[in-house]
């Protein structure tokens, strides 16, 4: 039988990201990134985050080992020499070097989904 799991995003608090977890996080003093855990595979379904860019954050090329979507949900920002606005829809695929990954001057916020490996 199936379920349904719901998750309240204003009930959850900002992470932000380091470098010892993270290679991607900001070092001291440059624009950082911060996410909510919105579900994991273990709460049921997908991983997913709520991101969000400071303004001008830099995200190194870099792939993951499993497909992701990325929904643009405010601010502005590109990936490469393609311009990232809200609606835009990416879909990566697994092992696929991507980026870098910019913020611009009002920052990025979007959705992230892990899909599974496999």
């Amino acid at each position: 039988m199936g379920r349904i799991v719901f998750v309240q995003e204003k009930d959850l608090e900002w992470q932000w990201s380091r470098k010892a977890t993270w290679p991607g996080a900001a070092t001291e003093g440059e624009p950082q990134v911060r996410y909510k855990v919105l579900n994991t595979q273990e709460t049921g379904g997908p991983n997913s985050q709520l991101a969000e860019y400071e303004p001008g954050h830099v995200e190194a090329p870099h792939s993951h080992p499993h497909d992701e979507l990325l929904y643009i949900l405010s601010g502005h920002g590109s990936l490469a020499e393609r311009r990232l606005e809200p609606g835009v829809l990416l879909f990566v695929e697994r092992d696929t070097v991507y980026g870098p990954l910019t913020a611009g001057e009002q920052g990025l916020t979007f959705l992230r989904v892990q899909m599974s490996a496999g």
